[in-house]
Protein backbone atom coordinates (compact mmCIF):
# COMPACT_ATOMS: atom_id res chain seq x y z
CA UNK A 1 0.00 0.00 0.00
CA UNK A 2 2.95 2.31 0.36
CA UNK A 3 3.63 2.60 -3.36
CA UNK A 4 0.02 3.58 -4.39
CA UNK A 5 -0.02 6.10 -1.52
CA UNK A 6 3.17 7.69 -2.78
CA UNK A 7 1.77 7.83 -6.31
CA UNK A 8 -1.44 9.47 -5.03
CA UNK A 9 0.52 12.02 -3.00
CA UNK A 10 2.65 12.74 -6.02
CA UNK A 11 -0.43 13.44 -8.10
CA UNK A 12 -1.80 15.74 -5.38
CA UNK A 13 1.45 17.66 -5.11
CA UNK A 14 1.68 17.91 -8.89
CA UNK A 15 -1.92 19.13 -9.15
CA UNK A 16 -1.42 21.68 -6.43
CA UNK A 17 1.77 22.84 -8.12
CA UNK A 18 0.01 23.37 -11.44
CA UNK A 19 -2.84 25.29 -9.77
CA UNK A 20 -0.32 27.30 -7.77
CA UNK A 21 1.52 28.29 -10.94
CA UNK A 22 -1.81 29.21 -12.57
CA UNK A 23 -2.79 31.39 -9.61
CA UNK A 24 0.60 33.12 -9.62
CA UNK A 25 0.32 33.77 -13.38
CA UNK A 26 -3.20 35.15 -12.93
CA UNK A 27 -2.08 37.51 -10.16
CA UNK A 28 0.84 38.63 -12.31
CA UNK A 29 -1.48 39.42 -15.22
CA UNK A 30 -3.81 41.39 -12.95
CA UNK A 31 -0.81 43.36 -11.70
CA UNK A 32 0.21 44.19 -15.26
CA UNK A 33 -3.32 45.37 -16.09
CA UNK A 34 -3.39 47.56 -12.99
CA UNK A 35 -0.02 49.06 -13.80
CA UNK A 36 -1.15 49.70 -17.35
CA UNK A 37 -4.18 51.63 -16.11
CA UNK A 38 -2.00 53.73 -13.82
CA UNK A 39 0.58 54.44 -16.50
CA UNK A 40 -2.08 55.37 -19.06
CA UNK A 41 -3.56 57.98 -16.71
CA UNK A 42 -0.48 60.16 -16.59
CA UNK A 43 -1.99 63.29 -18.17
CA UNK A 44 -1.92 65.07 -14.82
CA UNK A 45 1.11 66.51 -13.10
CA UNK A 46 -0.20 67.58 -9.71
CA UNK A 47 -1.43 65.31 -6.92
CA UNK A 48 -5.22 65.58 -6.99
CA UNK A 49 -7.02 67.03 -4.00
CA UNK A 50 -10.79 66.72 -3.78
CA UNK A 51 -10.74 69.81 -1.55
CA UNK A 52 -9.68 72.09 -4.42
CA UNK A 53 -11.23 75.51 -3.86
CA UNK A 54 -13.68 77.12 -6.26
CA UNK A 55 -11.35 79.87 -7.34
CA UNK A 56 -12.30 82.66 -9.75
CA UNK A 57 -10.89 82.24 -13.25
CA UNK A 58 -8.15 84.69 -14.27
CA UNK A 59 -9.95 86.87 -16.83
CA UNK A 60 -7.16 86.66 -19.42
CA UNK A 61 -7.81 82.91 -19.70
CA UNK A 62 -11.56 83.15 -20.30
CA UNK A 63 -11.27 84.09 -24.00
CA UNK A 64 -8.84 81.19 -24.54
CA UNK A 65 -11.20 78.61 -23.04
CA UNK A 66 -14.07 79.94 -25.12
CA UNK A 67 -12.09 80.14 -28.37
CA UNK A 68 -10.69 76.62 -27.98
CA UNK A 69 -14.06 75.25 -26.98
CA UNK A 70 -15.74 76.89 -29.97
CA UNK A 71 -13.15 75.48 -32.39
CA UNK A 72 -13.38 71.90 -31.14
CA UNK A 73 -16.99 71.92 -29.87
CA UNK A 74 -15.99 71.46 -26.23
CA UNK A 75 -17.74 73.10 -23.24
CA UNK A 76 -15.36 75.87 -22.16
CA UNK A 77 -16.03 75.24 -18.48
CA UNK A 78 -14.49 71.74 -18.69
CA UNK A 79 -11.26 73.28 -19.99
CA UNK A 80 -11.31 75.71 -17.07
CA UNK A 81 -11.94 72.91 -14.57
CA UNK A 82 -9.07 70.82 -15.92
CA UNK A 83 -6.71 73.81 -15.93
CA UNK A 84 -7.61 74.61 -12.32
CA UNK A 85 -7.08 71.05 -11.06
CA UNK A 86 -3.99 70.29 -13.15
CA UNK A 87 -1.84 73.42 -12.68
CA UNK A 88 -3.89 75.95 -10.69
CA UNK A 89 -4.36 78.06 -13.83
CA UNK A 90 -0.70 77.79 -14.77
CA UNK A 91 0.74 78.69 -11.37
CA UNK A 92 2.28 75.24 -10.82
CA UNK A 93 3.96 73.83 -13.91
CA UNK A 94 5.95 71.09 -12.21
CA UNK A 95 6.46 67.83 -14.09
CA UNK A 96 4.44 64.90 -12.78
CA UNK A 97 5.87 61.55 -11.73
CA UNK A 98 4.48 60.19 -15.01
CA UNK A 99 6.29 62.91 -16.97
CA UNK A 100 3.24 65.06 -17.76
CA UNK A 101 4.19 68.62 -18.67
CA UNK A 102 2.86 72.07 -19.41
CA UNK A 103 -0.18 74.22 -18.73
CA UNK A 104 -2.68 71.40 -19.19
CA UNK A 105 -0.39 68.48 -18.27
CA UNK A 106 0.15 66.13 -21.19
CA UNK A 107 2.55 63.23 -21.40
CA UNK A 108 5.11 63.90 -24.17
CA UNK A 109 3.77 61.06 -26.33
CA UNK A 110 0.22 62.38 -26.07
CA UNK A 111 1.39 65.91 -26.80
CA UNK A 112 3.30 64.68 -29.86
CA UNK A 113 0.06 63.24 -31.22
CA UNK A 114 -2.40 65.99 -30.33
CA UNK A 115 -0.30 69.14 -29.80
CA UNK A 116 -1.30 72.15 -31.92
CA UNK A 117 0.37 75.48 -32.68
CA UNK A 118 -2.72 77.53 -31.84
CA UNK A 119 -0.99 80.91 -31.61
CA UNK A 120 0.80 80.49 -34.95
CA UNK A 121 4.33 81.12 -33.70
CA UNK A 122 5.68 78.05 -35.51
CA UNK A 123 5.91 75.81 -32.44
CA UNK A 124 3.44 73.64 -30.56
CA UNK A 125 4.56 74.40 -27.01
CA UNK A 126 2.90 72.70 -24.00
CA UNK A 127 4.09 75.57 -21.78
CA UNK A 128 2.29 78.12 -23.95
CA UNK A 129 -1.24 78.55 -22.50
CA UNK A 130 -2.76 79.12 -25.95
CA UNK A 131 -1.25 75.97 -27.47
CA UNK A 132 -1.96 73.92 -24.34
CA UNK A 133 -5.61 74.93 -23.94
CA UNK A 134 -6.37 74.37 -27.63
CA UNK A 135 -4.61 70.99 -27.47
CA UNK A 136 -6.67 69.99 -24.45
CA UNK A 137 -9.82 70.90 -26.37
CA UNK A 138 -8.68 68.83 -29.34
CA UNK A 139 -7.91 65.86 -27.08
CA UNK A 140 -11.28 66.09 -25.31
CA UNK A 141 -13.07 66.28 -28.65
CA UNK A 142 -11.26 63.15 -29.82
CA UNK A 143 -12.27 61.48 -26.54
CA UNK A 144 -15.96 62.10 -27.26
CA UNK A 145 -16.66 64.88 -24.77
CA UNK A 146 -19.74 66.00 -26.72
CA UNK A 147 -21.46 62.67 -26.08
CA UNK A 148 -20.04 61.70 -22.70
CA UNK A 149 -18.15 64.33 -20.64
CA UNK A 150 -17.57 61.85 -17.83
CA UNK A 151 -15.78 59.34 -20.03
CA UNK A 152 -13.82 62.06 -21.86
CA UNK A 153 -12.49 63.56 -18.63
CA UNK A 154 -11.71 60.05 -17.39
CA UNK A 155 -9.56 59.60 -20.51
CA UNK A 156 -7.69 62.75 -19.51
CA UNK A 157 -6.94 61.32 -16.07
CA UNK A 158 -7.92 57.81 -14.98
CA UNK A 159 -9.20 58.83 -11.57
CA UNK A 160 -12.85 58.92 -10.57
CA UNK A 161 -12.09 61.56 -7.93
CA UNK A 162 -10.42 63.67 -10.61
CA UNK A 163 -13.46 63.34 -12.90
CA UNK A 164 -15.86 64.35 -10.13
CA UNK A 165 -13.79 67.41 -9.17
CA UNK A 166 -13.26 68.67 -12.72
CA UNK A 167 -16.96 68.35 -13.56
CA UNK A 168 -17.97 69.90 -10.22
CA UNK A 169 -15.82 72.93 -10.98
CA UNK A 170 -17.01 73.04 -14.58
CA UNK A 171 -20.64 73.08 -13.49
CA UNK A 172 -19.94 75.97 -11.12
CA UNK A 173 -17.84 77.90 -13.63
CA UNK A 174 -20.50 77.55 -16.30
CA UNK A 175 -23.19 79.12 -14.11
CA UNK A 176 -20.97 81.53 -12.18
CA UNK A 177 -18.90 83.61 -14.57
CA UNK A 178 -16.51 85.84 -12.57
CA UNK A 179 -17.05 88.58 -15.16
CA UNK A 180 -20.78 88.06 -15.38
CA UNK A 181 -23.75 90.20 -14.47
CA UNK A 182 -23.32 89.56 -10.73
CA UNK A 183 -20.37 91.97 -10.75
CA UNK A 184 -20.39 95.55 -11.98
CA UNK A 185 -17.77 98.28 -12.39
CA UNK A 186 -17.67 100.67 -9.37
CA UNK A 187 -18.35 103.85 -11.36
CA UNK A 188 -21.09 104.56 -13.87
CA UNK A 189 -18.78 105.54 -16.72
CA UNK A 190 -17.00 102.36 -17.85
CA UNK A 191 -14.62 104.40 -20.03
CA UNK A 192 -12.86 106.01 -17.09
CA UNK A 193 -9.18 104.96 -16.93
CA UNK A 194 -8.00 102.91 -14.00
CA UNK A 195 -4.78 101.63 -12.46
CA UNK A 196 -4.14 98.49 -10.44
CA UNK A 197 -2.01 97.89 -7.36
CA UNK A 198 -0.20 94.56 -7.72
CA UNK A 199 0.63 92.14 -4.94
CA UNK A 200 4.01 90.47 -4.37
CA UNK A 201 3.14 87.83 -6.98
CA UNK A 202 2.28 90.43 -9.59
CA UNK A 203 -1.46 89.81 -9.47
CA UNK A 204 -3.56 93.03 -9.66
CA UNK A 205 -5.16 93.45 -6.24
CA UNK A 206 -6.80 96.80 -5.49
CA UNK A 207 -7.84 99.07 -8.34
CA UNK A 208 -8.18 102.84 -8.52
CA UNK A 209 -10.70 104.28 -10.95
CA UNK A 210 -9.86 107.82 -12.05
CA UNK A 211 -13.21 109.59 -12.14
CA UNK A 212 -14.44 113.17 -11.63
CA UNK A 213 -15.65 114.28 -8.18
CA UNK A 214 -19.35 113.67 -7.59
CA UNK A 215 -19.37 110.65 -9.96
CA UNK A 216 -21.80 107.99 -8.79
CA UNK A 217 -20.08 105.07 -7.02
CA UNK A 218 -21.86 101.71 -7.15
CA UNK A 219 -21.77 98.43 -5.26
CA UNK A 220 -19.79 95.97 -7.37
CA UNK A 221 -21.78 93.05 -5.90
CA UNK A 222 -24.80 92.44 -3.71
CA UNK A 223 -23.94 92.45 -0.02
CA UNK A 224 -24.67 93.69 3.48
CA UNK A 225 -23.04 96.89 4.75
CA UNK A 226 -20.71 96.01 7.64
CA UNK A 227 -18.69 99.23 7.84
CA UNK A 228 -19.31 102.87 6.88
CA UNK A 229 -16.81 105.69 7.38
CA UNK A 230 -16.61 109.20 6.00
CA UNK A 231 -14.76 107.90 2.93
CA UNK A 232 -15.41 104.13 2.63
CA UNK A 233 -18.01 101.36 2.59
CA UNK A 234 -17.42 97.65 3.27
CA UNK A 235 -19.86 94.99 2.11
CA UNK A 236 -20.08 91.39 3.30
CA UNK A 237 -20.81 89.25 0.22
CA UNK A 238 -21.03 85.94 2.05
CA UNK A 239 -18.77 82.89 1.69
CA UNK A 240 -15.96 84.82 3.39
CA UNK A 241 -15.82 87.54 0.71
CA UNK A 242 -15.80 91.24 1.56
CA UNK A 243 -15.54 94.30 -0.70
CA UNK A 244 -14.29 97.70 0.40
CA UNK A 245 -14.75 100.79 -1.76
CA UNK A 246 -12.93 103.96 -0.72
CA UNK A 247 -12.72 107.59 -1.81
CA UNK A 248 -16.47 108.25 -1.70
CA UNK A 249 -19.01 110.04 0.44
CA UNK A 250 -21.40 107.25 1.51
CA UNK A 251 -25.16 107.69 1.30
CA UNK A 252 -26.22 104.52 3.13
CA UNK A 253 -26.19 103.05 6.62
CA UNK A 254 -24.98 100.01 8.55
CA UNK A 255 -26.66 96.62 8.05
CA UNK A 256 -28.31 97.83 4.83
CA UNK A 257 -28.64 95.32 1.99
CA UNK A 258 -27.25 96.75 -1.26
CA UNK A 259 -27.62 95.09 -4.66
CA UNK A 260 -25.03 95.09 -7.42
CA UNK A 261 -25.11 98.38 -9.30
CA UNK A 262 -26.97 100.30 -6.58
CA UNK A 263 -25.34 103.56 -5.41
CA UNK A 264 -23.08 103.61 -2.37
CA UNK A 265 -22.41 107.36 -2.58
CA UNK A 266 -20.55 109.86 -4.72
CA UNK A 267 -16.83 110.20 -5.41
CA UNK A 268 -15.13 112.50 -2.92
CA UNK A 269 -11.99 112.95 -5.03
CA UNK A 270 -10.79 112.10 -8.52
CA UNK A 271 -10.11 108.48 -7.60
CA UNK A 272 -12.21 105.67 -6.17
CA UNK A 273 -10.51 102.47 -5.03
CA UNK A 274 -11.93 98.98 -4.62
CA UNK A 275 -10.50 95.86 -3.01
CA UNK A 276 -11.73 92.33 -2.32
CA UNK A 277 -10.73 89.95 0.46
CA UNK A 278 -11.50 86.32 1.18
CA UNK A 279 -11.16 85.45 4.87
CA UNK A 280 -8.89 88.49 5.20
CA UNK A 281 -6.68 87.53 2.25
CA UNK A 282 -6.58 90.07 -0.62
CA UNK A 283 -7.80 88.80 -3.98
CA UNK A 284 -7.24 90.26 -7.46
CA UNK A 285 -10.21 92.56 -8.12
CA UNK A 286 -9.92 92.14 -11.88
CA UNK A 287 -10.67 88.43 -11.48
CA UNK A 288 -14.18 89.48 -10.50
CA UNK A 289 -15.00 92.72 -12.24
CA UNK A 290 -14.00 94.38 -15.50
CA UNK A 291 -14.83 97.81 -16.97
CA UNK A 292 -16.28 96.12 -20.05
CA UNK A 293 -17.71 92.72 -20.82
CA UNK A 294 -15.27 90.37 -22.57
CA UNK A 295 -15.97 89.23 -26.12
CA UNK A 296 -16.28 85.47 -25.70
CA UNK A 297 -16.91 82.86 -28.39
CA UNK A 298 -19.90 80.60 -27.87
CA UNK A 299 -19.28 76.97 -26.91
CA UNK A 300 -21.67 74.08 -26.28
CA UNK A 301 -23.00 73.93 -22.72
CA UNK A 302 -21.91 71.24 -20.32
CA UNK A 303 -24.60 68.57 -20.27
CA UNK A 304 -24.24 65.38 -18.29
CA UNK A 305 -25.38 62.34 -20.28
CA UNK A 306 -26.68 59.26 -18.45
CA UNK A 307 -23.66 57.42 -17.11
CA UNK A 308 -23.11 53.84 -18.40
CA UNK A 309 -22.57 51.14 -15.83
CA UNK A 310 -18.91 50.63 -16.83
CA UNK A 311 -18.00 54.33 -16.69
CA UNK A 312 -16.23 55.92 -13.72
Amino acid sequence: MKRPTRILLGWVVTALGIWGVAIILLLFLLLLVSLGAVISSGDNALPFSSAAAVEPIPPQLLPLYHAAGAKYHVPWAILAGINRVETDFGRNLSVSSAGAIGWMQFEPATWARYGVDADGDGEANPYDPVDAIFTAARYLAASGVAKNPVQAVFQYNHSTDYVREVLRLATIYQTWNPLGSEWVWPVTDAKEPFSAVAGSDGEPLGITIHCPPDASVRAIHTGIVTSVTGRSVTLDLGNGLTVTEQGLRPTLSMAQVVHAGEPLGIAATRGVTASIEEQGVPLPVLWFVSPSAPNLALTPPLTMAPQPTNAP
